[in-house]
């Protein structure tokens, strides 16, 4: 067993250091800032084991780039629906080269920080390796 943990280990930490990566690398290009608009609302659905639903909710939104309407969603997440304020405003980062790749405020470390987790997931499967 101390092999495959190893090798889980060393692929977490290489999956690990790719979102990290790439996640830079999308902030990096995402370099233009706007305001958009709250148009609505995403809802996220998750199940435990047990059949039980939970769920969480982000604002779906639109931003304006030489004229051109984008639409989106993701950014904060919240447990309660009524906290997102439907034609509010929501700041967005957006590529210049392409506006489709774009993120909402909030979201520009998650991908680094899921990442780290990932990584630190990694050592642990290699320290179970070693040490079993």
């Amino acid at each position: 067993m101390p092999i495959e943990n190893m090798l889980v280990g060393v692929g977490l930490i290489v999956v690990g250091l790719l979102l990290i990566l790439f996640g830079v690398k999308k902030n990096r290009r995402c370099s233009c800032k706007t305001i958009g608009r709250i148009t609505g609302v995403h809802e996220y659905e998750e199940s435990d084991k047990d059949g039980f639903h939970y769920y969480s909710y982000s604002p779906e939104f639109e931003f304006v780039v030489n004229g051109q309407t984008y639409h989106g969603y993701g950014g904060p997440t919240y447990k309660k629906r009524k906290r997102i304020q439907i034609g509010g405003s929501i700041v967005i980062y957006y590529n210049p080269k392409d506006p489709e790749e774009r993120f909402p405020k909030g979201s520009k470390k998650t991908q680094p920080i899921i990442g780290a987790a990932v990584i630190l997931l990694g050592v642990i499967f290699l320290v179970i390796s070693w040490n079993g």
